[in-house]
């Protein structure tokens, strides 16, 4: 999942990409448009728009809890949520078959986390995949107690 780095009110698509200063006279260029912006260490960060013309930027970098997967599922989480936001459809495809050949078995997680790795965005590039809150040792274990 591509967790929200923060929210606003400043509408970057009617800024950047029209004359206008808001959703009264900005054509709503957030319809026909992708933005990314990029930060210090050059990942491209989705800008989404919501009805309210509020803007969230979402993190280059996606969180996995592929690790922790089979200890969840041993300890009765019978549902998992997989939350996408710019990824072309075969990169969505391998996703989704990577987290159920964990659950069943047939892949290892280790190898999952590569093809995650390797996800690139609308824009052709890799964000990348890291722990995101479950980086924490004891967060981690936290899902093995039942």
């Amino acid at each position: 999942a591509h967790l929200p780095i923060f929210h606003t009110e400043h509408c970057v698509f009617a800024r950047f990409l029209t004359r206008g200063n808001s959703y009264l006279d900005c054509g709503h260029a957030c319809t026909r448009n992708n933005v990314h912006l990029r930060d210090e260490k050059g990942k491209d960060n989705l800008v989404l728009a919501d009805m309210g013309c509020r803007n969230t930027v979402f993190s280059a970098e996606a969180q996995s809890g592929i690790h922790s997967l089979k200890q969840w599922a041993e300890a009765g989480v019978g549902t998992i949520r997989i939350e996408l936001v710019d990824e072309g459809e075969e990169d969505v495809r391998r996703i989704v078959e990577g987290y159920l050949n964990v659950l069943d078995g047939k892949e290892k997680a280790s190898s999952v986390w590569e093809t995650l790795e390797e996800v690139v965005d609308s824009n052709g590039r890799q964000g990348g995949v890291g722990f995101g809150s479950l980086r924490n040792g004891v967060e981690r274990r936290a899902g093995e107690i039942v």
